[in-house]
């Protein structure tokens, strides 16, 4: 599981990472979104927008009813639930090239065999794509 957050310029706010049981791809992700708007509440954020690369994802959020999902139907009624708080928070989808940070975080939960770790700065592997997604290298002909 791997949730950066990042203002609308690009600075890291938070982040956070951990292994996940053996599950499914589109399970993984719902937990993750889940997961991720929640840490968002608690850090008292009211205008979120959670990104996922996830198409099946997406659209399972997307769904009026979760009853109609059967394997998936506790994670997308808890997803439901948070977003309808008493904030601003949607779930929009992304290019994968776009989750790179998150990409990073999830690779090293698995290397380090992580259970829940909550990152108030960047671990330095991240640090690099951060940089480079808030300063792109333009090539020049």
């Amino acid at each position: 599981m791997d949730s950066p957050f990042e203002d609308d310029l690009g600075n890291w706010i938070k982040g956070c990472n951990s292994l996940i049981p053996m599950s499914s791809v589109l399970r993984a992700e719902l937990l993750v979104i889940w997961r991720g708007l929640l840490l968002a509440w608690e850090c008292g954020f009211k205008d979120v927008i959670c990104e996922t690369d996830c198409l099946d994802a997406f659209l399972a959020t997307r769904m009026m009813d979760p009853s109609r999902c059967d394997v998936n139907r506790d994670l997308l009624s808890k997803i439901f639930e948070v977003i309808h708080w008493k904030w601003n928070a949607k779930i929009i989808l992304i290019q994968r090239t776009a989750n790179r940070v998150a990409d990073m975080l999830a690779r090293q939960a698995v290397r380090d065999q992580l259970t829940y770790t909550e990152w108030v700065l960047p671990p330095n592997p991240v640090l690099s794509v951060i940089q480079e997604n808030m300063h792109p290298v333009v090539s020049r002909c």
